[in-house]
């Protein structure tokens, strides 16, 4: 059958609103797990500058805290569910009430198979830089596959499947694999998954960042859930690298992760929250990602104007805070 529907661009915001618009005139009627779908098979897309990562010019925005906490547990092999869930508390809705998450790209990645494949392939790739045969494997066919009679093992069964690393002309080559991608809840969220691990490897490396490619089986939305794209407005230009030695970019992250813990505690105030976003002590790019995890935190719990205030004027990357600003409008608007 070969390949549906391909997008090309050299944003992750330009592939999106290309293929968003091409699977809501061309995509099939399918019934998914939760309703009726359009459908998508066989999809293609490539971001020529992965660094360009964020998905704009969608309605509604996307969380970008959540995007943050994410990758701060996948980079440390994290399932902790009450964790992740303080940064999205509709997630059990779609990925089961647990107190660890069974597919956890994190601990798959990190644990799962008995050894750390991140730090395997990053080894793989320093000695031996044209190597074709660096697969991280996600998915756990054990676990993962349904039941004989066709019944899903759990609530939160892994879309991604793999992703492969190769090292061409001095640039970091990404391709990532999915059996199922929702495109309003999964599509820009896995863009940033995937490209951030992409750049943060590319940095251990001391290699630049090449193409991004994304390969979705079952590229799909749920007719109840689709968004809408503002063609007219203009994307920023992300200007933040965030590649570090691999040592300092491990300590980094494990950083941000007790971070994380201390913010989702009931006990967490606006005056601690104001004192670790003046506190610079983190490389910038990774300051900016905490101030955006404190920012969620200090909006959800409603804490005074002042420490929302704090956050925006310590941020330095505006394309965090505009998209921090779209969130919170949409969610007032909600």
């Amino acid at each position: 059958m070969g390949v549906n529907e391909c997008a090309f661009g050299r944003t992750a915001d330009e592939v999106y609103c290309d293929i968003y618009q091409k699977l809501k005139t061309f995509g099939e009627s399918v019934i998914g797990r939760n309703g009726q779908t359009k459908e998508l098979t066989h999809v293609c897309m490539s971001i020529s500058d992965p660094t360009q990562r964020w998905v704009e010019r969608r309605k509604p925005s996307i969380s970008p805290a959540f995007a943050i906490a994410e990758l701060v547990m996948i980079m440390n092999g994290s399932d902790e569910a009450a964790l992740l869930n303080a940064w999205n508390p509709a997630l059990p809705k779609y990925q089961g009430r647990y107190e660890r998450y069974p597919g956890a790209y994190g601990k798959r990645l990190r644990y799962s198979f008995g050894f750390d494949q991140i730090n395997r392939a990053f080894e793989a790739l320093k000695n031996n830089p044209e190597s074709r045969q660096v697969v991280m494997e996600i998915w756990k066919p054990d676990i993962d596959l349904p039941q004989s009679a066709g019944i899903p093992n759990n609530d939160d069964i892994p879309c991604n499947i793999c992703s492969l690393l190769k090292i061409r002309n001095g640039k970091l080559l990404w391709t990532q694999i999915m059996r199922s991608n929702d495109i309003v809840f999964g599509l820009p969220y896995n863009f940033l998954q995937f490209t951030f691990l992409q750049e943060i490897i590319a940095g251990w490396l001391k290699v630049d960042v090449g193409e991004y490619m994304h390969i979705s089986d079952s590229l799909h939305m749920y007719v109840n859930n689709e968004c809408s794209i503002d063609i007219e407005k203009t994307a920023h230009v992300n200007t933040e690298k965030i590649g570090l030695e691999k040592i300092e970019s491990e300590k980094v992250f494990l950083e941000l992760l007790v971070r994380m813990r201390e913010l989702s505690q009931k006990e967490c105030t606006s005056n601690y929250i104001k004192s670790i976003v003046k506190n610079k002590y983190l490389p910038e790019a990774y300051q900016n990602m905490l101030i955006l995890l404190c920012e969620y935190i200090a909006y959800r719990h409603h804490m005074d104007e002042d420490v929302i205030c704090c956050c925006e004027q310590n941020i330095s990357n505006k394309l965090y805070q505009y998209m921090m600003k779209e969130w919170m409008c949409g969610r007032v608007k909600l």
